[in-house]
């Protein structure tokens, strides 16, 4: 093999860094550079419309902790998140290997269970809206037909986090199934067919084969879901109306998350110091989930 010369191999160093460069610039100005001034941000009395006031150290931190509100948006936020992605996981480990199995019309109903990830999160929210709606809503007319209670999903605030939960968990099927479903594609035949020799049932199959070996995918599709359903935001946003949004009230407390914590302190009230300070309290939030997610990955995920 011919050896380089160092000025050939300086020249392609020096393209490589010059193909990278955009991304690389691009991550510093949109993301690392962002993170580090909602730090600097966060212990300072900075308004919009009235100007720098100075810095105040932890007191941004101390509200945070303390407000009924935030305290509030952090429990709604974790309960959000907890309770949905769980159930999306299990439900997407259900339908995929449904859909792995021979079936007839799997490509359809392939297609139907992603339809859900495509659509932009305000038309899912506001089909939602109509099919929730107390008085013509589609679920409770199926429901009354029924003869089963008709709760008022969207205007109860007992209700709105599950409704909430419901269309989470519907919008985030599709792309679960579909990563779970290529992993458990790509296990070997001949370990389901030494089960069967073995006389295994297809649950032992299932729990002892197919899990195990679709467990990275599931870590991965967890640590995932997570961080986003602790960032959501627009589809809440859209579900819940824009009166509700605007007047407060039981509705909006029993939904009002960290994201959109951020949002009215930092947009409509202007004062973006408290605004950083909750960021940054949601950063750490999410940090420290994952970190508890890769800690216990030895005990369930396996790599083998």
């Amino acid at each position: 093999m011919k050896k380089l010369s160092r000025t050939k191999i300086r020249k392609e160093w020096i393209w490589a860094y010059v193909f990278i460069a955009p991304m690389f610039i691009g991550t510093l100005i949109f993301g690392l550079f962002p993170i580090v001034y909602s730090f600097v941000l966060s212990v300072t009395d900075w308004n919009l419309l009235s100007g720098f006031g100075g810095f105040v150290g932890l007191k941004n931190f101390a509200t945070v902790f303390t407000s009924k509100t935030t305290l509030a948006e952090i429990r709604n936020t974790l309960v959000y998140a907890g309770v949905s992605v769980p159930i999306t996981l299990l439900l997407s480990v259900f339908f995929a290997s449904l859909l792995s199995k021979k079936l007839k019309g799997k490509r359809f109903f392939r297609i139907v269970y992603f339809l859900p990830n495509i659509i932009m999160p305000a038309a899912v929210a506001m089909v939602w809206r109509w099919l929730l709606n107390t008085r013509y809503g589609l679920v409770n007319i199926v429901l009354g037909d029924l003869g089963l209670p008709t709760p008022s999903w969207i205007s109860d605030p007992k209700f709105i986090m599950i409704s909430l939960i419901i269309v989470e968990v519907w919008s985030g099927i599709g792309y679960n199934t579909i990563i779970l479903l290529a992993a458990i594609q790509g296990i070997s035949a001949e370990m389901y067919e030494s089960a069967d020799l073995d006389g295994a049932s297809g649950f032992q199959k299932f729990w002892k084969i197919t899990l195990p070996l679709v467990s990275p995918s599931m870590f991965f599709l967890l640590t995932m879901g997570l961080m986003k359903a602790m960032r959501a935001f627009d589809m809440i946003y859209m579900f819940i109306g824009k009166d509700a949004w605007s007047t407060g009230g039981p509705l909006l407390e029993a939904v009002r998350t960290m994201v959109y914590g951020i949002y009215f302190n930092g947009f409509t009230h202007m004062d973006m110091g408290m605004a950083s300070a909750e960021s940054v309290v949601l950063f750490i939030m999410i940090m420290i989930v994952t970190g508890i997610q890769f800690k216990l990955q030895d005990k369930w995920v396996n790599y083998d």
